[in-house]
């Protein structure tokens, strides 16, 4: 026997309102069958829950059109009734963590490369994806020369695995490569090939850094909002802070569930360091009504600056430094749970693949969620 739910219970289940409910109906009646089960249009059956849930999660959460839709469903439909399961968010996803800052020059990139192989000497799994598009410098630090970046997996059809390099640890990267202005003007085809490609990333890693481009272009608002947690990298330089305080607020009113913490690079000690804290803390508590995490503080270091001529991470260079001491506590607190986990938004993974298909696509009706 079919088991019927109501149109009230199907909206509690999937979480969309009765009107989209009713919307989806005729946008993908093709899919959406009652006739032939003896229903009316006040029944639904398990199946209709998750092919609703099914198009919620191409439409909200990867920015689909209602024909990239449709062909997706077609593809995956027998599946879907099937009762198997179609890959969605869940704790095996990998944890998404956007490294963002206000301004250039603060050392966002070199603190993404050294907080991946501190992650990775943890034992977890680890890849970075330079999201800084055109400009991407990841591999530099790193010391390695990817021979493929984001276009060869659009242009050339290349596999994600080919794209992939692998760096110390067995960390990943993804490097937005040089000259991605050309992916700019996508077909439907690519893009739903690039989105599939990376859906098996999150899968096969514990962290995903995003590094973002500096400022507060659209690119960089759209990967830090739609990440898990955030990390803010500011200096003790006035300007730092200001742009630092900018960034923050206009995360906030995109996302208000963001969960965002501060890291002060270039500090001359602890106290410096508090003190750049306490006085963004201030700032944001009175006009944003919000708390920072403080995540710690990187010593100004000529360890690091060597290490970054050299192109090595640090940690590697010089594994008995203070600035090395700095990364462990740093994630140590990022990874404790009391501190700096985001309980108010569901895992973003493919928030952020959505992010990344608009960003290409310079789609002005894609820029709304």
């Amino acid at each position: 026997m079919i088991r019927r739910f109501s149109i009230k219970q199907v909206a509690e289940r999937t979480g969309l309102e009765e009107a989209e409910i009713r919307y989806y109906e005729n946008a993908f009646r093709e899919f959406l069958t009652f006739t032939e089960m003896g229903l009316d249009k006040n029944d639904f059956t398990e199946d209709h829950i998750a092919i609703l849930t099914r198009i919620k999660e191409l439409i909200y959460k990867r920015g689909f059109t209602i024909e990239e839709v449709k062909r997706e469903l077609k593809a995956t439909i027998s599946d879907i009734r099937a009762k198997i399961p179609v890959p969605v968010r869940g704790s095996n996803y990998a944890r998404v963590i956007a490294i963002t800052s206000g301004k250039g020059g603060v050392g966002k990139t070199s603190i993404v490369v050294n907080l991946a192989v501190t992650i990775a000497q943890t034992g977890r799994k680890v890849a970075i994806f330079d999201a800084d598009l055109g400009l991407a410098n990841v591999h530099i630090l790193m010391g390695i020369k990817p021979r493929f970046n984001l276009a060869h997996l659009i242009q050339n059809d290349f596999p994600l695995e080919d794209i992939i390099t692998r760096g110390p640890l067995g960390i990943q990267i993804i490097s937005g490569g040089q000259g991605i202005r050309e992916l700019a003007n996508l077909t439907d085809e690519q893009r739903r090939i690039l989105l599939r490609q990376l859906d098996k990333l999150e899968q096969d890693v514990d962290v995903l850094l995003v590094d973002t481009g500096a400022g507060i272009s659209e690119n960089v608002l759209r990967f830090a909002a739609f990440a898990d947690e955030v990390i803010a990298v500011t200096t003790p330089n006035i300007a730092a802070n200001a742009d630092c305080f900018s960034i923050i607020k206009i995360l906030l009113e995109m996302e208000p569930n963001s969960k965002i913490g501060l890291l002060t690079n270039m500090a001359s000690d602890c106290y410096e360091a508090k003190n750049v804290f306490n006085k963004l803390q201030a700032a944001v508590r009175k006009v944003l009504n919000y708390e920072l995490n403080d995540l710690g503080y990187l010593v100004n270091s000529e360890q690091m600056r060597v290490a970054t001529e050299q192109r090595r991470p640090v940690v590697f260079a010089y594994p008995h430094s203070e600035i090395t001491r700095n990364f462990r506590d740093i994630v140590d607190t990022i990874f404790n749970t009391r501190v700096f986990v985001n309980e108010r938004k569901e895992s973003s993974f493919a928030d952020l693949m959505g992010a990344l298909k608009r960003s290409m696509t310079s789609s002005p009706r894609a820029v709304a969620i």
